[in-house]
Parts: structure tokens; C-alpha cells; sequence
């Protein structure tokens, strides 16, 4: 099975495609299979019901063909990180023998091992929600189910702690994790999607008191799904809200690192060619930039970026660049700040 997913990958990823340039007209760039400079982005999506496709988006603004990654059918808690350039990749999907926590790297030198490890699991336990960063050189996974949140990190010497709990304010609906100056900072959607909350887990393993705000100034208003990472402003948050059954999009607010303060959460629709229907979201940085990519409810892909100054660009169509997918769930993932 391995082989087959390898060469799969190998001919479409790595093979000589043209990179393509993400805005306007498309046009030939040059070929770049690997991912180790520090400008790439790497982005992942589910495509239809067994399927995964992975691409790159390189610093010139040129993104790779997508690469399939087939036979995983009910993926769940798809994130990724970037360790040292190697893209980790982790996700639940169904098996004859149950639920399975699958972990991927995909090398600097554009190959990939489809077998690396992953923390313990209880024999047929499921997952909610799964999100990866690095802090230090580690990865740092977070487990999601049932409303509490755990962590688990992989030592140098490539062995997972056990699972510990994080704290919480009561019970989550989603949470996600990143990686400032070798702090953790992980941010829970509380369960009714009405606030966040912030805790920061220091070196010594001790956690700060909560910082916590609500996600919108009207009551009738919902977050279901919560992206997080992080620069040199503080911790970036992104959210999927909705008003009562009807989906209003991604709003956007900083946790500033000096003073503890939230800024208000936004609206980003201006930005995001209007598309209301948002699936699923996720965020990382690179350059000083942090990158943000959603999916549609009609498996649409997107990609845009927040320069350090505030300014965002206008969302670009991935498809447009990296080929046709239907998306799902999605994980991009920079170098960590």
C-alpha cells in the first residue's frame, strides 16, 4: 500500500509540472519538488470520501500540481506542522481494525514515509478534532473529544509523551494550537461558540491563567470551528461563524503578546470574494505573513494572505493553480515562528 501511495505521490508532486503562479493569468514557473526553503507553504485537503491531495506553495507566489494520497477513507483531524522543513501530517481514519491515528512526513527532498509514529491510543477510541505545532524542535499534538482537550509530544528521541490534559474553561467544541518563542499557546472554542479562550504552556510545563473573549458582539451568531497561529504581533485566530443555520464566514482577531488584549473579531468576507459558505479553515505564517486557507461547503479551495501590516490580500482560487479537487477538511502549515 505504501508503494502504491508513494508513487502516486512521486508522479504528480515530483515529477516535471509546472508550477504555476497563483494571481492573474497562469503562467509557466520553474520547477521546485522540494519544500526546505522557508518561504514554501505546504497545504493539504481531504478530496471526496477516501482521497487526500497535498501542494506547495512556494515564496515566488508558484504553486505545484496537486499530489493524490489515496486510501484513507473518514479522515479525521487533519493537521500539519513543519519540522526543520519535513512536513508532519496527522489525521484519524477508519479501518477494518477500528479508528487509526496516521502520522506522515513528507521529507526536504520531496519523499515521504507513510509510517511514522504517533502517541498511544486506546484500542477503537475516536477523536473529535486533532491539531499539531512545534515548539522547539518537538511536536506538539492536541487531542480533541468530548468536549476536553489533550496533549502529547514527540521527544528528540522520536518517542510521544502520554497524553496530559490542557486546561480548559469549561467544555470545547474545537481547538487548535501554535508555537511563538518557544511557547505553546493553545485556543478553545468553548462548546456553546460563543467565546475563546487562550492558555500559554511554559518550558517548565506550567500553564498561564486564561485570557479569554467573546467571538461576536451578537448573541445570535455561532463559531463551530476555530484556526490559530502565531507571529511576532501575538496569536492570530481565526474562526468559521454562522448565524443560526445560515453560514457568515471567517472573522479574525489578534491576542497582542505585549499587553494580553484582545482586538475585536472581524469579519474577513471583504477579503474572501465574499464566500460565506465556509467548511473548514486553517492558518500559519511564513516571512512575517501568516497564510490562511478555507474550504466551501460546495468543495471550493481558497488561499490568502495577512501582511505583517494588516493589509490582506484578495483570496485566490487553489484549483485555478494546483488542479481540481472537492474539499474538505484542510491544514496548511509554514515554518514556525
Amino acid at each position: 500500500m505504501f508503494t502504491t501511495k508513494m508513487r502516486a505521490v512521486a508522479g504528480i508532486a515530483l515529477a516535471a509540472t509546472a508550477a504555476l503562479t497563483f494571481a492573474g493569468a497562469a503562467q509557466a514557473g520553474p520547477l521546485k519538488p522540494n519544500a526546505a526553503d522557508q518561504g514554501d507553504v505546504q497545504l493539504l485537503t481531504t478530496d471526496g470520501n477516501a482521497s487526500l491531495v497535498h501542494t506547495i506553495r512556494h515564496s515566488d507566489g508558484s504553486w505545484q500540481q496537486f499530489g493524490r494520497i489515496d486510501g484513507y477513507a473518514g479522515v479525521t483531524g487533519l493537521t500539519s506542522t513543519l519540522v526543520s522543513g519535513e512536513e508532519n501530517v496527522f489525521f484519524q481514519y477508519t479501518s477494518p481494525k477500528g479508528p487509526l491515528l496516521a502520522h506522515f512526513i513528507r521529507h526536504a527532498d520531496g519523499t515521504w514515509n507513510w509510517a511514522a509514529s504517533t502517541p498511544a491510543q486506546a484500542a477503537g477510541a475516536t477523536v473529535d478534532d486533532l491539531s499539531a505545532t512545534t515548539v522547539n524542535g518537538k511536536i506538539v499534538l492536541l487531542q480533541q473529544k468530548d468536549g476536553a482537550v489533550k496533549e502529547s509530544t514527540q521527544g528528540t528521541d522520536g518517542t510521544w509523551s502520554p497524553w496530559t490534559d490542557v486546561p480548559a474553561n469549561g467544555q470545547v467544541r474545537s481547538a487548535a494550537a501554535a508555537s511563538y518563542g518557544g511557547t505553546l499557546s493553545v485556543v478553545e472554542l468553548s462548546a456553546d461558540g460563543k467565546s475563546v479562550t487562550e492558555y500559554d504552556q511554559y518550558s517548565d510545563g506550567s500553564w498561564s491563567a486564561p485570557r479569554s473573549t467573546t467571538v461576536n458582539d451578537y448573541s445570535d451568531y455561532t463559531a463551530t470551528k476555530v484556526a490559530v497561529e502565531a507571529d511576532y504581533n501575538g496569536v492570530q485566530v481565526g474562526l468559521v461563524e454562522t448565524y443560526y443555520n445560515f453560514n457568515v464566514g471567517v472573522y479574525h482577531s489578534i491576542l497582542h503578546s505585549g499587553t494580553g488584549s484582545w482586538d475585536h473579531f472581524r469579519s474577513v468576507q471583504n477579503v474572501l470574494n465574499n464566500y460565506y459558505a465556509v467548511q473548514d479553515l486553517s492558518m500559519t505564517t511564513s516571512y512575517g505573513q501568516m497564510h490562511l486557507t478555507f474550504s466551501s461547503t460546495n468543495g471550493q479551495l481558497f488561499h490568502t494572505i495577512r501582511d505583517a501590516n494588516g493589509n490582506w490580500q484578495p483570496a485566490g482560487d487553489v484549483e485555478s493553480v494546483a488542479g481540481n479537487v472537492t474539499a474538505g477538511q484542510v491544514t496548511i502549515a509554514g515554518y514556525t515562528f
